[in-house]
């Protein structure tokens, strides 16, 4: 979803990060099928379900897990690899989506494109025939086109798209429309989630919690941050929780996504609850984290990992 620093969301380099996350044990294993789905309103059927179940062993109380960027603790991020080794696992997938500088959509976080490849410059003034040579984190995956990432979702999953940036909401679900596969759109800004409802009232939305700004900039300073650990409370103020469910409930959402502290920290599920609106938080990458917050009571869970050395 929103956690992007140049180095990791720690500041750690992305191999390292990846190291941390595996050593943090199995996380997604596979999680079932939710029978109202990922998302939808409480009390309604959802648009989008899981009735396939995930590839895997978890327990029918558990809330699935959402692979986030196709993994990308474990794989390059948004990628074509990556979405296959991920729905291999899981059968929900999300992936961030963004234009480049000859109007194709692609699938890519960040505004530019140093984190994740050794090219400079921003994305949106970036040729495709550029990203397309590109190596996503040295992984020999070119950048792919939104096409060809949803291409390689299997029929019977469910793919989020993350869309980064305004203008982009029409294209994007038109590409998303000539495919089998469930949809749901996120986006951390509200102008891009009218634009979807706008140009296809029937796609469920997601609205994509940033967090406070002391949070933002205290989250990485503070060892031991498992689970807000160590943050004080008002770097997670109440306000923000019910700003956010005011929000995405005007906005006609679905479900709302915080990044996971919110779930611990605030009220927001409960809130949230009260609302009839789902919570998918991210991105968790330890079965420790993953269990405070399906303790917490949230729908999905969004991953960077699949699975870890304990090889649940």
């Amino acid at each position: 979803m929103n956690d992007a620093e140049p180095s990791g969301s720690d500041g750690t380099s992305r191999s390292t990060r990846r190291a941390a996350l595996r050593r943090g044990g199995s996380l997604a294993g596979g999680a079932v099928a939710a029978t109202a789905g990922c998302v939808g309103r409480e009390g309604e059927a959802s648009e989008v379900r899981g009735d396939r179940g995930d590839r895997g062993e978890r327990d029918a109380s558990d809330p699935p897990v959402i692979a986030h960027r196709g993994f990308a603790a474990e794989n390059p991020e948004n990628t074509v690899a990556a979405v296959e080794a991920a729905t291999a696992a899981v059968d929900r997938v999300e992936l961030d989506v963004r234009c480049c500088g000859t109007g194709e959509l692609v699938a890519f976080h960040d505004a530019t494109l140093g984190r994740v490849t050794d090219a400079t410059g921003r994305v949106e003034e970036t040729a495709y025939d550029r990203l397309a040579a590109l190596s996503v984190e040295d992984s020999g995956e070119p950048v792919p086109t939104l096409a060809a990432a949803l291409d390689a979702v299997p029929a019977d999953a469910w793919v989020m798209l993350d869309l980064k940036q305004r203008g982009i909401a029409a294209d994007a679900l038109a590409v998303a429309a000539d495919r089998d596969h469930g949809l749901a759109v996120a986006a951390a800004d509200p102008a891009v989630l009218e634009a979807v409802r706008a140009a296809d009232p029937a796609v469920p939305t997601v609205y994509g919690v940033r967090e406070s700004v002391p949070a933002r900039v205290l989250r990485p300073l503070v060892p031991g941050r498992l689970c807000g650990v160590g943050l004080p409370r008002w770097a997670y103020p109440p306000q923000d929780a019910a700003g956010t469910v005011e929000t995405a409930t005007a906005l006609g959402c679905a479900a709302v996504s915080p990044r996971y502290e919110l779930c611990l920290r605030t009220d927001v599920v409960s809130r949230a609850r009260d609302a009839g609106l789902r919570l998918l938080p991210w991105t968790v990458g330890s079965e420790r984290e993953y269990e405070a917050v399906a303790g917490a009571g949230v729908d999905a869970v969004v991953s960077d990992v699949a699975r870890g050395p304990s090889g649940r």
